[in-house]
């Protein structure tokens, strides 16, 4: 993940993916990974996410909302509140075993 041009070569292999790739076991880690490190990939993960049309069966994914917690913790500015905006209305999920950890964290008052 230092390596810019292994960072770029990545980036753009998994790009269109992002959500898929949230969603399985081992690859959720990888893009967690990716948030972490590769800030320049860090606003087009989080808009694929935004974008998914049905993004309230993705915040109680057992792997995604993993990454969708480390989103919400990396991401500043207008970023992170379109990423808070659209988990937000999504409270009534509050309830899910994986869900209530993205409530329950600070992550939506940053």
């Amino acid at each position: 993940m230092e390596i810019p041009s292994a960072s770029s070569k990545l980036h753009s292999q998994f790009k269109g993916n992002y959500v898929n790739l949230s969603m399985q076991k081992f690859s959720s880690h990888v893009v967690e990974k990716c948030l972490m490190h590769i800030s320049e990939s860090r606003s087009r993960i989080v808009q694929e996410m935004l974008s998914f049309p049905h993004f309230e069966r993705f915040l109680p994914d057992p792997y995604a909302n993993y990454v969708v917690q480390r989103a919400l913790g990396v991401t500043k500015g207008s970023l992170h509140t379109s990423l808070v905006e659209a988990v937000r209305p999504h409270k009534i999920l509050r309830t899910n075993p994986y869900c209530k950890r993205i409530f329950s964290r600070n992550l939506l008052n940053k």
